[in-house]
């Protein structure tokens, strides 16, 4: 190691970030296991407060940031490079993008593909009375809209100021505050940027605790109807822990030997999931709905996102769309972080658009198959999942969805592996991030601490065993929307952050961070004379 090198490393822990953090996981996790109902009681009237007086505030946010994303992907600066002109990336395209996906979405994705529509037949969006064919046609087109741009440019659009200083500036830290040198001065290191980083931390992890929350019982109820173990607390603890030992195990690799191979293998899994459910199923019909639903969601696009309900007693808004925001709002900058981690060698415009194409897209084929199936059954009377919904919950109701279809069983223990993958994917790269920001110091070829990384597994699986003990698909909300307010912060001040970077260093780094070569954004004076 250089001497150079030396000076940018140190694999310790920060302990001023460190110890505040787990602290206050610790005292949301044991409490919730110990006082169940006062805990889940304490934690609804704060949320109501919450979600009553800034919802709508967040639709706002994530409409400017699908704005800012276009802008930057469309414009000269979309040719900046965060690394050397001439260098390559990390990583293959696929992996790339596989390694987003498979990082922000667990096994999340085919629970709402499935169980989405269904509540809203039941509880339909826009007026529409439930089980009407006018609540069909909103059903799957809401579902795009929430998986669509609105979810995926906070990641990007975080990404763009932490990849320019950890790539170009070559600033020894992966952490928000270190983001925001020049929004908040000397602050990056005094109290304000350690209560971003604290606070970056303690969404995160309510975030990722909330997909857990969501994903463990589907795997449960999938384990379940392949063996006739019945659904328990210690069963889903068990999942929780297999599911946290492959996380722990993935982390410990570290990114190219762990995370990058998890991604790519669930892919696969995922790609034959879907084109089975595809030909298996009513292939024509999956492919009628689908193309109804795009063509219902792009027409109506604005009024879906801003539509709040304000003159009736319904709370469709706040329960799905304001949710939905908060959610991804939640892994705003945590996917920031990832995503500038392993970008070096791309430019703005590949981010961008390459990461929209290849995640809206990934999102669209899970949702499209499986969000279009759930419709037909419904819809034909195959299948009633609706009231298996409703008596008996989301994750059995997806189960008997999966069922229906030929090799029912076959699918559901793809799906078992799937998810399983998924969710240790979502939870060693939340695990290696959250390390990452609280190393003390670290250079774009180091890996936190391989103890430190395991660390956090253990720490996230305890709060998601406090708020299983509290369960319900509420919680999970609940706590996905504690995780968005958190971050909301973060995000506002990161994207400050680029804008200041562009009118500070802009023409610097198309001149010297770009492979093309146009007079139009460089100055060739010296070259032409």
């Amino acid at each position: 190691m250089s001497q150079q090198e030396s000076k940018t490393r140190d694999l310790r822990p920060e302990w001023s970030i460190f110890i505040p953090t787990m602290v206050l996981i610790l005292l949301v996790g044991i409490p919730s296991l110990i006082w169940t109902e006062k805990a889940e009681s304490i934690l609804t009237k704060i949320y109501k407060v919450f979600s009553d007086s800034f919802g709508s505030s967040f639709l706002w946010m994530g409409v400017l940031l699908i704005v800012f994303c276009g802008f930057f992907a469309m414009s000269r600066w979309g040719d900046i490079k965060f690394g050397d002109p001439d260098e390559k990336p990390e990583y293959s395209l696929v992996s790339w993008v596989a390694m987003i996906f498979c990082t922000a979405v667990a096994g999340a994705s085919m629970f709402w593909a499935i169980v989405e529509p269904q509540w809203n037949l039941l509880i339909p969006p826009q007026y529409a009375q439930p089980g009407t064919p006018e609540a069909y046609d909103w059903s799957l087109a809401y579902l795009l809209l929430h998986w669509g741009p609105l979810a995926w440019c906070s990641y990007f659009m975080c990404a763009l100021p932490i990849a320019y200083f950890f790539h170009i500036k070559k600033k020894p830290f992966l952490r928000v505050s270190s983001c925001l040198e020049n929004v908040i001065g000397k602050q990056v290191n005094g109290i304000f940027g350690r209560l971003i980083d604290i606070m970056f931390i303690i969404g995160l992890v309510f975030c990722t605790t909330a997909t857990m929350i969501i994903s463990l019982p589907t795997v449960e109820a999938a384990i379940s109807t392949l063996t006739g173990i019945q659904p328990s607390f210690g069963f889903e603890a068990v999942i929780l822990c297999v599911s946290c030992g492959i996380a722990g195990v993935s982390v410990y690799l570290g990114l190219k030997k762990g995370i990058a191979r998890l991604s790519n293998l669930n892919i696969v899994i995922a790609l034959f999931i879907i084109g089975f459910a595809f030909v298996a199923g009513p292939t024509a019909k999956i492919v009628d709905i689908f193309t109804n639903a795009v063509g219902k969601m792009l027409g109506n696009y604005m009024n879906m996102v801003f539509w709040t309900d304000p003159f009736t007693e319904g709370t469709f808004p706040q329960d799905w769309t304001i949710f939905y925001v908060l959610f991804w709002a939640a892994y705003g900058p945590f996917m920031g972080l990832f995503i500038a981690r392993i970008s070096r060698g791309r430019t703005v415009r590949e981010i961008i658009g390459w990461g929209l194409v290849g995640t809206v897209g990934a999102g669209y084929l899970i949702h499209g198959v499986f969000g279009s199936y759930t419709l037909w059954l419904n819809s034909t009377g195959t299948l009633d999942s609706l009231k298996i919904l409703q008596e008996s919950g989301g994750p059995t109701s997806m189960m008997a969805v999966i069922g229906s279809l030929p090799l029912g069983k076959l699918l559901i223990g793809a799906y078992v592996l799937y998810s399983t993958i998924f969710l240790a994917t979502s939870i060693d790269s939340s695990c290696y991030i959250v390390s990452s920001t609280v190393t003390t110091k670290m250079s774009y070829t180091d890996d936190p601490h391989r103890i430190h990384r395991v660390c956090w597994a253990v720490a996230q699986a305890i709060l998601a065993l406090g708020l299983l003990a509290i369960g319900g698909l509420g919680i999970a909300k609940m706590f996905g929307n504690f995780g968005g307010a958190f971050m909301a912060i973060p995000i506002v001040l990161l994207t400050i952050s680029w804008f200041k970077i562009l009118r500070d260093d802009g023409d610097r780094l198309l001149r010297e961070h770009t492979d093309k070569k146009d007079c139009r954004w460089h100055e060739c004076d010296a070259e032409k004379a």
